[in-house]
């Protein structure tokens, strides 16, 4: 029994000295943790980012996990963190290594500067880091190769960060996006971003990236977008064969690619943007199995033979832009088909015709269905639920106007079995047929250009007055985006008035057309003007000017002076009109947007390549920046007498435009012309004497 007793009194022992033991340990984990989330608060107060949430000692319970831009796990630990004011401080004041759990960092625009600190690579379970649109400078650390839980990196818009990117970064093969676009890095890219096998979204644009585009990039088989334009990138475009079945977006222009356009699979892609580098070769007709590609840019190359048939398949094709190559021969039969495309530029080539050939609705033609393509009863269901929606909505719209000028009293009006004429403020004497007699029904004789969704026409009515038209072609009146285009514009410029604006003097809405009637500009646009010798002398240094002062006034008007703000979208040399007098006149607003405070202002990208700012070409905001950057290009264009791409694309080399004189940028036109006109000035003074 003594024996036993003696067991028993041992195990009690030890039970107590056990709970006693895990007591303690508990304490300790509790105190450690304490520590922990104080040297959190701590971390966060000496920033001082966030001193006018801390409350004063004792006056507040208030623990930082309540600070704006602070969250905190249930157990207290900070986990994300971001910034919700302009801070203008240095990244390095934040003390990275007090942060064990953070997942979340995200300093977007917050005015940051300095370095980005090596401490950054001990985040071992941040996902999010984002420190874009910042004055960051230095290099970007090769500790950020240790955050191998990353899914989402973005260091854009940080011009003052350089060095070439870490070949560390093919550590992140969590990652699915990597944005280090408009900053100015140098270097070639790594060939470790191969091995990011979860890469979504690839964006390293505006840099000063060089070398060869990497073979390794074509194994990343999730990529989606992949942006490499507004660099130095040299070589081949080595992506034949490619596996990039989920590639949507490829854009590298802007570079000194050469060899021939890559041939890989391409069944999703929508944008293949490939101008303005050294191309050569023709063509390949493979870019036909591109079935889904909306927008095909090849402009500015050394493209040679002839325009392939197969990009006939390509149904959804919206933008062609082939200018500037060597192309022979002539467009393909099969483009009629292609009744979507919008915009298409072959000028600059050796083709024998620029306009694609025009399909005959009374005549039983039927496009030509390749194994390929879409399926027959696909196609049909297609076209007839566009040419539903089209009915559906000029329907709406014949209601609408009916109703809205029934209450104008001024405006003339002619209803005659359901379709309608409506034109104000032009001698009350203008209908529909005068306007079908002026032309001869639209006659070909009377063409005088082709729009963004319609053709133009000169009409010389009864009265004597000249005035411009613009058709809209009757398949393009049964799809929805033209017809969308034109009833925006009517509605636009209706409720508009400026001097630099194109005035509309009506609208028709017909079952046999669709026009809109405007104020005729007889020395056509300031794209042709400036391209013809001619028209280049006329424009002395004054009218340039004028002109340039005259859409500063138009843009004035429609962001600050019209409610809501309009946003053209789509300002360029082409859209500007010159009337007798050379003076500049604002047109096209098919693509324009009122700019409403309470929404988000989203939409699809709209705009002229060439005159879209690329930090807005892959954002749907709608803002006036749009219409600014394309104002700067058109200015320019007016100063030189051409695009000004060379001159846009050596911005992004700093000491590239150190050397260059203004007598080199000027048109060279207007300085033969200023030359010339020197010499008579000078001849008739010795004359006189």
């Amino acid at each position: 029994m003594a024996s036993v007793s003696c067991i028993i009194t041992h195990t009690l022992l030890l039970v107590s000295v056990c709970l006693a033991l895990a007591k303690n340990t508990t304490n300790s984990s509790s105190s450690s943790s304490s520590l922990e989330i104080e040297s959190e608060r701590e971390a966060l107060e000496r920033t001082g980012w966030w001193g006018n949430q801390i409350p004063l000692y004792g006056a507040s319970n208030q623990t930082h996990c309540s600070w704006t831009g602070i969250g905190c796990s249930e157990a207290g630990r900070v986990v994300s963190i971001s910034c919700e004011n302009y801070i203008q401080d240095e990244l390095g004041k934040l003390n990275f290594s007090s942060f064990p759990y953070l997942q979340t960092l995200d300093l977007l625009n917050c005015g940051l500067n300095g370095s980005i600190p090596y401490q950054i690579g001990m985040l071992s379970k941040l996902n999010y880091l984002s420190l874009n649109e910042n004055d960051l400078s230095g290099t970007l650390p090769s500790s950020l190769g240790n955050l191998t839980s990353l899914e989402h990196l973005d260091v854009s818009s940080n011009y003052f960060i350089t060095g070439f990117i870490p070949s560390e970064l093919g550590n992140l093969t969590n990652l699915s996006i990597l944005d280090l676009s408009w900053n100015n890095l140098n270097g070639s890219i790594p060939s470790e971003i191969g091995t990011l096998s979860n890469l979504i979204e690839l964006y390293l644009y505006s840099n000063r990236l060089t070398g060869t585009v990497p073979s390794a990039l074509g194994s990343l088989t999730k990529l989606k977008h992949m942006i490499l334009s507004y660099n130095q990138f040299s070589g081949s475009l080595d992506l034949h064969d490619a596996n990039l079945t989920h590639l949507q977006t490829l854009d590298v222009s802007y570079n000194s690619l050469t060899g021939s356009i890559p041939i890989f699979k391409c069944s999703g892609l929508q944008y293949l943007s490939l101008s303005f580098n050294s191309l050569s070769g023709n063509i390949p007709k493979e870019l036909g199995n591109c079935y889904s590609l909306v927008k095909l840019y090849l402009s500015s190359n050394n493209l040679t033979g002839s325009i392939p048939k197969e990009l006939g398949n390509c149904y959804s094709l919206v933008r062609l832009y082939l200018s500037s190559n060597n192309l022979t021969g002539s467009i393909p039969n099969n483009f009629r088909c292609l009744v979507n495309l919008t915009y298409l530029e072959l000028y600059d080539n050796h083709l024998s015709q620029t306009r694609p050939p025009t399909r005959n609705p009374y005549e039983d033609h039927t496009c030509e269905v390749t194994s390929h393509r879409r399926n027959s009863a696909f196609l049909v269901l297609y076209i007839v639920l566009f040419v539903t929606i089209g009915l559906f909505l000029m329907i709406l719209a014949f209601v609408f106007v009916c109703r809205k000028k029934r209450k104008e009293n001024q405006d003339k009006m002619l209803v005659r079995d359901g379709d309608i004429c409506s034109v104000w403020n032009f001698d009350g004497n203008l209908a529909y047929e005068d306007i079908i007699r002026s032309t001869n029904n639209f006659d070909i004789r009377y063409c005088i250009g082709t729009g963004g969704y319609g053709s133009v026409y000169e009409a010389r009515l009864q009265n004597g007055k000249t005035v411009a038209l613009k058709k809209l072609h009757r398949l393009e009146a049964e799809d929805p985006n033209f017809d969308n285009c034109f009833k925006n514009e009517a509605h636009i410029l209706s409720n508009i008035r400026h001097k630099n604006i194109v005035k509309l003097y009506g609208f028709c809405l017909h079952n046999r057309c669709m026009f809109l009637i405007y104020e005729y500009m007889e020395k056509g646009s300031l794209f042709c003007a400036l391209r013809d010798d001619a028209h280049a002398v006329e424009l002395d240094w004054s009218k340039r000017v004028n002109i340039v002062k005259g859409i500063a006034h138009a843009l004035s008007y429609l962001h600050n002076d019209c409610s809501p703000p309009i946003v053209h979208r789509d300002i360029s040399s082409n859209n500007i009109l010159l009337n007798s007098h050379l003076e500049g006149f604002v047109a096209d607003f098919g693509a324009s947007r009122l700019l409403d405070p309470d929404l988000s202002n989203q939409t699809m990208v709209a705009g002229t390549y060439g005159y879209i700012a690329p930090e807005l070409a892959y954002t749907m905001v709608v803002t006036e920046k749009c219409d600014v950057y394309s104002f700067g290009v058109v200015a320019l264009e007016i100063m030189m007498g051409s695009h000004p791409a060379d001159l846009l694309s050596s911005f992004t080399v700093p000491k590239s435009t150190q050397n260059r004189m203004l007598s080199d940028l000027v048109d060279a036109q207007f300085s033969s012309a200023a030359a010339a006109s020197k010499r008579n000035r000078a001849f008739s003074s010795s004359s006189h004497q």
